[in-house]
């Protein structure tokens, strides 16, 4: 889900996964939704670096994340969470070396 490009956020079920799930898989679908978009705009920061980005506030955003372990409940089996941390670790290393290579401070 997290990498998918065409990921729209309750297009195909219209809000229904959030009437039906618990709320350990809420929380995990409301991350998901939100880590999504900013991989999103970690990809325009990266495809586009003459464009002027907040990459101060997406670096600290994603700072946040990866110093934030994801809820023991969203993954019942370890390597789950671990992919999740590496993918948050990811982010924010590529974007760390474009804001570094760009001469932008951090």
């Amino acid at each position: 889900m997290l990498r998918s490009p065409r990921f729209l956020p309750c297009h195909k079920c219209g809000g229904y996964a959030t009437r039906r799930l618990s709320t350990a898989q809420v929380a995990y679908y409301r991350a998901a939704h939100q880590m999504h978009d900013l991989a999103g705009q970690v990809r325009r920061a990266l495809d586009h670096p003459d464009l002027t980005a907040d990459t101060a506030s997406l670096l600290a955003e994603l700072r946040q994340w990866d110093s934030t372990p994801p809820a023991d409940e969203w993954f019942p089996e370890g390597s789950e969470d671990v992919q999740w941390q590496r993918f948050v670790a990811r982010l924010l290393r590529q974007l760390e070396t474009t804001v570094i290579g760009s001469g932008q401070s951090t």
